[in-house]
């Protein structure tokens, strides 16, 4: 193998390494029914597993979420996600439910431009899929079928399609996923939750970051979780949100 293979083949590892967790992470979120429950397990420690040099700063919060899901009580996971993220959400799996009015009147066109993120790779709506485009499960989706769409144009030397992959992955976390973490992750904090699910806000988080600074991405946060104009709640501050002069 030659050194310019070498290379190739490292970076192939990494981009499939990256689809991979992001892809934990979209289950992490996901239903816990008894057979997303066993995909869970396998995947998180198929993914610790991997013989990739973690960050310190990575591998302490995946590592953690790890071992508390290896110990969770199924149906303790089950009650405790109805309760933050069921019908009546405390804390809401959308985008677009994070942020000012402004956000909450451009709702449609954000609706819509993530959509036109999925389209152009030709991704539809699963028939009965009952989530919207910004639900957190689906771009965490995207960015693991991009990143392994960016591992196949590397190893089929396809330059075009990699420039392709690689901005939209920076775009999408620029103009999307980037730009609510932290706010989504202050309020989980905000409702006390399982262990499991304090520390998988906290790997998702790290995450989204860490990739953030590889992709020298500048995405703008919103603040924290928006009043329900209907129900009048009280708004609650994103704690990782600026202050107002």
């Amino acid at each position: 193998m030659t050194e310019t293979e070498y290379a190739a083949a490292q970076q192939v590892s990494a981009a499939l390494v990256r689809g991979a967790v992001f892809q934990s992470l979209a289950l992490g979120f996901a239903y816990p029914s008894s057979d997303v429950f066993i995909q869970l397990k396998a995947r998180w420690s198929a993914l610790l597993n991997d013989s990739r040099s973690w960050p310190g700063d990575l591998r302490q919060p995946f590592q953690r979420t790890n071992s508390l899901l290896l110990s969770a009580d199924r149906e303790t996971l089950e009650s405790e996600h109805v309760r933050l993220f069921g019908p009546a959400a405390r804390c809401p799996l959308h985008e677009t439910a994070y942020g000012d009015g402004g956000r909450l009147l451009g709702r449609s066109a954000s609706l819509a431009d993530i959509a036109g993120f999925y389209l152009a790779f030709e991704l539809h709506p699963a028939p009965g899929d009952p989530h919207r485009e910004d639900h957190i499960g689906l771009e965490l989706e995207f960015m693991s079928l991009l990143a392994l769409k960016e591992a196949y144009a590397i190893a089929e030397g396809w330059q075009e399609a990699l420039e392709i992959t690689r901005t939209t992955q920076r775009r999408f976390l620029q103009d999307h996923l980037g730009t609510w973490i932290d706010a989504f992750t202050a309020q989980l904090k905000l409702c006390e939750p399982h262990p499991f699910y304090a520390a998988l806000g906290e790997s998702l988080c790290a995450w989204v970051h860490s990739e953030t600074m590889r992709l020298d991405a500048s995405p703008i946060p919103v603040g924290a979780l928006m009043t329900d104009p209907l129900m009048g709640e009280d708004s609650l501050q994103c704690p990782y949100a600026p202050s107002d002069p």
